[in-house]
């Protein structure tokens, strides 16, 4: 199916409703992951803060009576330490997962100049059970270290898996990354080891099949980090927890709309930007985009068919260029694109976001679109239209993204502001004591494309 600027789908509008989270605190100003649709129904999320001043916060959203509930203002009071002594908790920066009626996720260091990154005590692993409202905090899993960012559940053996990294440039010259396994019911934690050296890596996702192994591979970004990309694939096992590395595996990265080879440059990238299990967690969803290979299909793999040979990576079809907000719901995949494919390579929302919209217009251009997985339709992709507010707002960066089974997508990212809006208030990464007005907001959104899918 043709995606282009030019079809009427693309001139499509798909309505959104959204909640200023800004008029909650001015100083969230982005949002990575940290989002999920729980079994009771209710969308919950995060938004996060590069401050000193303030942490992330968490909270929980009824599609039904359309109900905003805090749950935390600041995650860095869950986590019992006080922001007059420490940097902040300031964000939610992993996937949302659910066991037995709690939702898991990790917390991750806000503030990035050295003297913050130095200081920071280490992220901890938060549980949230959803019929009580309490809080769990398993602690920190190694201090200093951040979670950058995977965490995932095996529900067999009730453990969690989570992916710890340094920062600091001192840890990062006496360490690397390592995957820790906790047990749930006792809250200990045990080190596996690490999939590489020394230095600073990141892994977004993982997947834990039937047997229990998490599999896992780590973000290539462009060469910017020691050991990420190369196409490899790792697995932790579930009995021995002993971590086995399957090297440039992962499929070629081909190019929408007809297949043509990504550069050797981007080859060596080969990873995966997003991954979730399919229901039963017996294959894996994935996709290898920005910085990823910028690969431009969804893929399905079978971790018990051939790894070697490549049986084990089907493709679904081509989406184009995909990086973080990808969904699962009902029966297919949801994802956030401009509304040209072509025109979506190497955009950065979050580059872009800050420049000013009195000069380039409001041309972000974001799109919802969804490729089928049933078996009538498998492979198509729809364009559900440019995602448009109640106001008349569109968004400028969305890289946090869950879908249920009724057809909503859910979203948190930076929107356009209008007059009388409240403005994110960011903090200058170059001058910490200064806070600035960014002429855009943070929004929480909600967009219902049952009729498109019916």
């Amino acid at each position: 199916m043709s995606q282009t600027a030019s079809d009427p789908a693309a001139q499509k509008v798909c309505p959104a409703y959204s909640i200023a989270l800004n008029e909650i605190e001015p100083e969230y100003d982005g949002q990575w992951q940290g989002i999920t649709v729980a079994s009771d129904g209710n969308c919950y999320f995060g938004s996060s803060t590069h401050s000193y001043r303030h942490g992330a916060g968490f909270f929980r959203f009824d599609s039904r009576t359309r109900e905003l509930t805090t749950l935390a203002d600041d995650m860095t009071a869950i986590c019992g330490e006080d922001l007059t002594k420490t940097p902040s908790q300031g964000k939610i920066h992993s996937p949302i997962v659910e066991h037995d009626g709690w939702l898991y996720f990790t917390t991750h260091l806000s503030n990035y100049w050295k003297e913050a990154i130095d200081s920071y005590t280490g992220a901890h692993v938060i549980g949230y059970e959803m019929s009580t409202g309490r809080f769990r905090d398993f602690g920190i899993v190694r201090p200093r270290y951040s979670i950058y960012s995977f965490i995932n559940v095996d529900p067999d053996r009730k453990k969690l898996y989570v992916f710890s990294v340094p920062f600091a440039e001192e840890d990062q010259e006496s360490g690397g990354c390592n995957v820790y396994r906790i047990n749930i019911p006792t809250g200990e934690m045990e080190d596996l080891g690490g999939p590489a050296g020394k230095g600073r890596n990141a892994s977004f996702w993982s997947y834990v099949d039937l047997d229990g192994n998490c599999w896992f591979t780590m973000w290539g970004a462009g060469g910017r980090f020691s050991a990420g990309g190369q196409g490899n694939l790792y697995r932790v096992a579930a009995v021995s927890g002993q971590i086995e590395s399957f090297d440039d595996v992962l499929p070629e990265a081909k190019l929408w709309p007809n297949g043509k080879r990504c550069s050797d440059e981007f080859q060596t990238d080969r990873s995966w930007t997003w991954a979730q299990s399919l229901p039963g967690r017996a294959h894996c969803l994935f996709a290898m985009g920005f910085g990823g290979g910028d690969d431009e299909r969804l893929w399905v793999f079978d971790p018990r068919k051939n790894i070697a040979t490549g049986a084990a990576f089907q493709p679904v079809g081509f989406i184009g260029s995909v990086f973080l907000a990808l969904a699962l719901g009902r029966d297919r995949v949801f994802y956030i694109q401009r509304g040209d494919p072509a025109s979506h390579r190497g955009y950065s929302g979050e580059a872009k976001r800050d420049e000013d919209p009195d000069v380039v217009g409001k041309n972000e251009d974001y799109h919802l679109k969804s490729i089928s997985l049933a078996a009538g339709t498998y492979g198509q992709v729809t364009d559900h239209g440019a995602i448009l507010d109640q106001k008349g707002r569109a968004p400028r960066m969305v890289d946090s993204l869950a879908a249920d089974q009724e057809g909503r997508a859910y979203m948190v990212g930076s929107w356009h502001v209008i007059p009388g809006d409240r403005p994110t208030l960011q903090i200058d990464l170059e001058n910490p004591e200064v806070f600035q007005t960014m002429k855009r907001g943070q929004f929480f959104a909600v967009c219902d494309v049952s009729d498109d899918i019916a």
